[in-house]
């Protein structure tokens, strides 16, 4: 009887042990995570501040030149000389291709023989007119001959000149696709000619935009053949329709291209700037925690962060304009944001001149 007394006696005192340790354990740890809560948590933030902000819209478009045609032979002929060089800057009128002339040369001293011939006709006919010693009927029908040899001349002169094929406007010549000795056909092309001095950007902006889309705004246009470099211009015509399909007008601005850095048909992201919105609430966007289709910051006040939902404006220079929820001055977590709740005690350290970067967003740059 005393071996089961025993065991049972055993059994008690490893239960009481047992319950003392848990009850023990659960206390501390109890007290190790409420000192843990208790620990503010160390966050970096900035003052909301108050200043001018752009309004931008970004658009991609294609660069065109400012004129641009393709040089075609208007007749047929052997071409006799070539007076440019692939790339040259011609000015208007320029001679770029002469064709053989030499029978059309022929045929005009033909006509001009004629026309002096029927010009000494009609005039002494004109002179026995006076004296009765032809009729009227006779000088009449001179004139007719004259006037017809006048425009035979005047026909032979154009096909002259077309077998002269000139620059229309000042520009860059293309590549060459003729040589001396070949025969070109009407419509044959000689080379192309691009007025590369001033392109034209076009691109399409929201209907939305057209209240503050004007003519003569300037622009800032990028290239990823030149992301280093943005090129300056002005909006120069605006579309009289907006597209019923897809709700945007078309645009054109035009760059300065005196370096010739940019070509034709190069693709470009163009900024504008529809207006400024003075004085208004300037938070860093990077403290702004997205959620569904609303926005969040983490406002610090008295070492404790609260939760607070914010309507936001443009956006520039890392900056977002607050409408609605801030009213300036106010700190608000920008680093650090994953290990706070709403509520929790923090030690904030507040970094940067959050007035000046708020000034520093009015002038956006590509």
């Amino acid at each position: 009887m005393r071996l089961p007394l025993q065991i049972a006696t055993a059994v008690a005192i490893v239960a009481i042990a047992g319950g003392v340790w848990y009850a023990t354990g659960r206390s501390d740890n109890g007290t190790a995570a409420t000192q843990q809560a208790a620990r503010p948590v160390s966050v970096i933030g900035k003052t909301v501040g108050r200043g001018d902000i752009p309004v931008v819209f970004d658009a991609v478009g294609s660069l065109r030149a400012a004129e641009a045609v393709t040089i075609t032979a208007k007749t047929a002929g052997l071409v006799r000389s070539i007076n440019f060089s692939e790339g040259q800057l011609v000015q208007a009128g320029h001679v770029l291709v002469e064709l053989d002339d030499r029978e059309v040369r022929a045929n005009l001293a033909g006509a001009e023989a004629d026309r002096r011939n029927a010009a000494q006709l009609l005039e002494r006919a004109r002179a026995l007119l006076v004296r009765q010693n032809v009729s009227q009927a006779r000088v009449d029908e001179l004139s007719q001959q004259l006037q017809s040899a006048d425009a035979v001349v005047r026909a032979t002169q154009a096909r002259l000149q077309d077998l002269t094929i000139r620059a229309p406007f000042t520009g860059y010549t293309g590549l060459r696709q003729v040589s001396p000795g070949a025969l070109v056909r009407p419509a044959d092309v000689v080379t192309t000619l691009d007025d590369t001095r001033t392109l034209k950007l076009e691109f399409t902006v929201p209907e939305l935009a057209l209240r503050d889309l004007r003519q003569g705004m300037e622009i800032t246009a990028i290239t990823s053949v030149y992301p280093d470099q943005p090129a300056r211009g002005h909006v120069a015509a605006i579309d009289t329709r907006v597209d019923s399909v897809t709700r945007t007008i078309a645009a054109v601005a035009e760059i300065d291209n005196a370096d010739g850095r940019l070509r034709p048909g190069m693709f470009m992201t163009a900024r504008l700037t529809l207006e400024t919105r003075s004085d208004v609430v300037l938070a860093p966007e990077e403290a702004l925690v997205p959620v569904g289709d609303r926005q969040f910051v983490f406002l610090v006040a008295n070492n404790r962060v609260e939760r607070r939902q914010v309507t936001i404006g443009a956006r520039s220079r890392g900056f977002v304009e607050i409408t609605a929820g801030l009213t300036g001055g106010e700190v608000v977590v920008t680093r650090g944001i994953q290990k706070v709740r709403d509520g929790q005690a923090v030690q904030v350290e507040v970094v940067g001149d959050a007035a000046a970067a708020a000034q520093s967003a009015a002038r956006p740059t590509l």
